[in-house]
C-alpha cells in the first residue's frame, strides 16, 4: 500500500498508516436522511466507489517525536471479512515509516471494533506491540466483554489477550497519555469511544476515531450514523467536538476517509490541511 503524506504538529509527526479500503453500500448509511449522494460525489469524488458505495478506508495513525512513538488504533489485523474485506498491514506500514512494532511506546485504542483494534495482537494471540502500554476506556472494555458470539465485528480477539498483560491501562477520565497527546471521551459510536488531540504549538489535530463516517456529517453533525451504538449520544459527541474543532482551528485526522486530513470549514468538510 503506498505511503500517505504525514503532517506536523509542532514537534510531533502524525503519520497515517493504511491497511486498505473496501466498498460499503450507501443504503441506510445515514438513516432517516434524504441525502443528495450525487452532489456528495461531485463535492467529494474521492469518497465514493460508483453510484452505490463509499470507500471505507481502514487506518491507524503513528504519532511520534524525539521522545515517544504512539499508535492511535492498530488497523484490522487478521480480523477482516466480507464486506469488511481488508487485510491488516500495520507491520509493513510501520516499516515504511522507519519504525517497528517493538519501538511503539503507547497504543491508544479509540474503541474496540475490529477495524481499530484487530491489529493489537498477532494471529497467534500475543500482543503485536510487546513494549507498549495499551490504553482503553473502561466503558468500552465492559461493553465488549459482554458481547455475544452473534455480535459482529468486534475486538474480543484482541481483548482476550490484552487482559492478560500488565501493560493494559483501563481508565475513564480524559487525560494526557504523554505531554502533548490527550484522549477525550466521545461516546455514541461505542460507549467508551475516544478521540485523541495532538497539541504542540498553534495547529493541533483531532484524531476522530469513528466520530464521523461521511464527509456530509461535518456539515450535518446532527445526522446519525447507523454504525453508532447510541445514535443520540453520537450526535451529541459529534456536535461538541466538531464545534470545538471549528472554533479552535483544529485539523482533523479521520480514520475512514480516503483523504484523511482536513478541517471543519463554515460549510462543512474541507481537505485543506493548512
Amino acid at each position: 500500500m503506498p505511503a500517505e503524506p504525514s503532517i506536523r504538529v509542532g514537534s510531533f509527526e502524525v503519520v497515517p498508516l493504511l491497511d486498505g479500503w473496501a466498498p460499503l453500500p450507501l443504503e441506510q448509511e445515514l438513516p432517516g436522511q434524504r441525502v443528495d449522494w450525487a452532489q456528495e460525489r461531485t463535492s467529494f469524488p474521492w469518497a465514493f466507489d460508483g453510484d452505490s458505495a463509499w470507500r471505507w478506508h481502514v487506518r491507524a495513525f503513528l504519532v511520534r517525536n524525539a521522545d515517544t512513538q504512539l499508535l492511535v488504533d492498530t488497523g484490522i489485523g487478521h480480523l477482516g471479512r466480507p464486506p469488511y474485506d481488508v487485510a491488516g498491514a500495520i507491520d509493513a506500514s510501520l516499516a515504511d515509516a522507519g519504525t517497528s512494532a517493538e519501538r511503539i511506546d503507547h497504543v491508544v485504542l479509540t474503541h474496540l471494533h475490529a477495524d481499530h483494534a484487530g491489529g493489537a495482537c498477532l494471529p497467534g494471540g500475543t500482543p503485536r506491540f510487546p513494549n507498549a502500554i495499551y490504553h482503553v476506556h473502561d466503558a468500552d472494555w465492559r461493553f465488549f466483554a459482554s458481547a455475544t458470539d452473534d455480535d459482529d465485528f468486534d475486538g474480543r480477539a484482541a481483548m482476550a489477550v490484552l487482559e492478560q498483560t500488565p501493560r493494559l491501562t483501563i481508565t475513564s477520565d480524559d487525560r494526557a497519555i504523554v505531554a502533548g497527546v490527550r484522549v477525550l471521551h466521545a461516546p455514541g459510536h461505542t460507549p467508551g469511544h475516544r478521540c485523541v488531540v495532538v497539541e504542540d504549538g498553534d495547529d493541533p489535530v483531532l484524531l476522530t476515531g469513528d466520530l464521523v463516517h461521511q464527509p456530509i456529517q461535518v456539515a450535518h453533525p446532527e445526522w446519525a450514523s447507523w454504525h453508532d451504538e447510541d445514535e443520540m449520544l453520537g450526535i451529541a459527541s459529534r456536535r461538541i467536538l466538531l464545534f470545538r474543532a471549528r472554533q479552535r482551528g483544529w485539523r482533523l485526522a479521520v480514520s475512514h476517509f480516503a483523504e484523511p486530513f482536513g478541517r471543519v470549514a463554515d460549510d462543512g468538510w474541507t481537505s485543506k490541511r493548512r
